[in-house]
């Protein structure tokens, strides 16, 4: 199971989350990731009108994915 979750951490330093009670007495691995929501384009090294340009500009056909192969076993 993959879930996203977005929480603030709060002025002491703590973080509650909620999570759905399906989890409960689960073990989890939590990964943390640090952003700033109000980065700019160019702050995360994209030209200022990168996303504008390219985002919904494909006019070819849809792409598509071939069958998988089978591949050598390595060890």
């Amino acid at each position: 199971m993959k879930l996203k979750l977005t929480a603030k951490v709060d002025s002491n330093g703590t973080l509650s989350l909620q999570l759905p009670p399906e989890l409960a007495n689960h073990e989890l691995d939590i990964i943390l990731c640090d952003h700033d929501p109000h980065s700019s384009p160019e702050e995360l090294g994209y030209p200022a009108d990168f996303f504008e340009k390219t985002a919904g500009q494909w006019q070819g056909e849809p792409p598509t994915r071939e069958d998988v192969q089978d591949c050598d076993a390595r060890g």
